[in-house]
């Protein structure tokens, strides 16, 4: 190595870099939890609710399929969130039935983040590209 390099900064910029790449997916799911939370408080639809959920939660579960069930809890909690945080910030109460959904949306993610998952896996069979 040439005088006055130090290849030490070099891997320890590397590992900066890969761990940074390596939370995008989290900050995704909780950007998505928190947009799926504001539907649900703004068009107090509950099966729409679940479709975003779902669907967030299929996309992750398929982009990163090592242990799915964080992305649906990390989407999940955003729709609790944004629920409690109207109800202080707004002190307008919540119908029994909406905060009931707002939990029963974990359902909704636990099926769209195991679906992403195994759908995955599925085209990885399919197509030759098992890592395992």
């Amino acid at each position: 190595m040439p005088d006055g390099w130090d290849g030490s900064q070099v891997v320890a910029s590397t590992a900066t870099t890969r761990q940074s790449e390596a939370q995008v997916p989290y900050v995704i799911a909780i950007l998505a939890g928190l947009l799926t939370g504001w539907i649900n408080e703004n068009v107090k639809d509950p099966l729409l609710t679940a479709l975003c959920v779902l669907g967030f939660t299929m996309a992750l579960g398929a982009w990163k399929p090592e242990r799915p069930w964080r992305w649906g809890l990390l989407v999940w909690v955003g729709v609790p969130m944004v629920l409690g945080a109207y109800a202080a910030f707004t002190r307008r109460s919540h119908e029994r039935w909406e905060i009931y959904g707002a939990f029963l949306q974990l359902l909704s993610a636990n099926a769209g983040s195991y679906g992403g998952h195994f759908m995955r896996r599925m085209i990885e069979g399919v197509f030759g590209k098992d890592r395992r």
